[in-house]
């Protein structure tokens, strides 16, 4: 780890693998860290000033309290735009699909983007939920192309509606949760 000075405040600069959740505190005990990538598996992070959101340590398969808490206080802070792209870059939603889950319109999306302005706390947990179902989706499927490919087909299992069409709601999430578990055990879906 290595420490830097500027103008006065010390920095502790670390690189971590993606993925990995961040435990640094500060004296308050809320976390401060700002990322920056250095290639595709590497992080640079840099622990100081206002809490950062960290959403490579989210999980679909979290359940110790700790990542749960610091998951509520992504949710509750609220997630950048810029953030929110890195999450959507993963996805095969379109920026209507995006405004139609988050209940916003392409216009507000777009003033979003030119201002990196921060979500709703609704908005950022329903951003949280649709990179939880990407990992899931993906495990399940052995690679992204191919839940990619079953998220945008209608299913009969799902009312004869595609999945994205789904995920505008807590409800369809589940739906296609629970379809998604049935088909990692094997069961029809």
């Amino acid at each position: 780890m290595a420490t830097k000075k500027k103008t006065g405040q010390a920095k502790q600069v670390k690189y971590v693998r993606q993925g990995v959740s961040l435990h640094k505190k500060d004296p308050v005990g809320k976390a401060v860290y700002k990322k920056t990538a250095v290639n595709e598996n590497i992080i640079k992070v840099t622990f100081e000033g206002k809490p950062k959101k960290i959403l490579e340590a989210v999980s679909y398969d979290w359940n110790d309290d700790s990542r749960g808490f610091e998951l509520v206080t992504v949710i509750r802070d609220g997630i950048d735009y810029k953030t929110f792209e890195s999450v959507a870059v993963k996805t095969p939603l379109k920026d209507k699909d995006w405004a139609m889950v988050l209940d916003t319109t392409l216009r507000t999306l777009v003033r979003y983007k030119k201002d990196n302005k921060t979500f709703a706390p609704k908005q950022t947990e329903k951003i949280v939920e649709i990179q939880q179902l990407m990992q899931y989706g993906e495990e399940v499927f052995g690679d992204m192309d191919s839940f990619h490919s079953w998220l945008m087909m209608d299913n009969v299992a799902m009312g004869g509606v595609s999945p994205k069409e789904l995920l505008d709601t807590s409800v369809g999430l589940g739906i296609v949760k629970d379809t998604l578990g049935r088909i990692e055990h094997g069961i029809l879906a």
